[in-house]
């Protein structure tokens, strides 16, 4: 999840997605750990052991356009190298090109299948560790862009979501895609 679009990491952002009520969603890799989850019911517990602050809360944060868009190039400023603030999605899909000099390598930001507009806002629900500004983020925004904070940890936004879906399964929905 530090370099590339994951499963999980499209059921969790979908499940902040979901819980904030918001356009888009961000997770940075820093919120994930290694592993894998079996098939099966997906309990807090088990949604628990990916998750490195399960108990975290989630928050909605208002930014324009052009910051989603730094944030996206944030996101992949090292790509393909690992980086703990590579951001799993949801709301949107984005190609990037990793032979393109940084903040440059963001090609195309579709939203709802519309193009990313600079000038507008957008809602976007994350981890509130991250809508505080970590992982570097804070070049982009701070706490001064969330609008709202829920009160259910990722876990539980997580579990809840699944269990709301009743099956889910996730391969590879191409959010993320690499550009010549």
């Amino acid at each position: 999840c530090d370099c590339q679009e994951t499963s999980f990491g499209d059921l969790a952002a979908d499940a902040v997605q979901a819980a904030g009520g918001a356009d888009i969603a961000f997770v940075g890799a820093i919120s994930f750990r290694p592993g894998t989850l079996a098939p099966g019911p997906l309990t807090k517990e088990r949604v628990a052991t990916l998750l490195a602050n399960p108990d975290e809360v989630w928050a909605v944060s208002r930014l324009t356009g052009a910051q989603v868009r730094a944030a996206l190039e944030h996101s992949v400023r090292t790509a393909p190298l690992p980086n703990n603030a590579f951001l799993q999605v949801a709301g949107l899909t984005f190609q990037y090109s990793t032979s393109a000099p940084q903040h440059q390598r963001v090609r195309s930001v579709q939203v709802g299948g519309a193009a990313l507009s600079d000038a507008a806002n957008y809602t976007v629900a994350m981890p509130l560790s991250l809508a505080k500004g970590g992982s570097g983020y804070f070049k982009i925004f701070t706490k001064d862009a969330i609008m709202r904070q829920g009160d259910t940890s990722l876990a539980d936004a997580i579990a809840g979501f699944a269990s709301q879906q009743g099956n889910v399964s996730y391969t590879g929905t191409g959010r993320i895609s690499t550009a010549p």
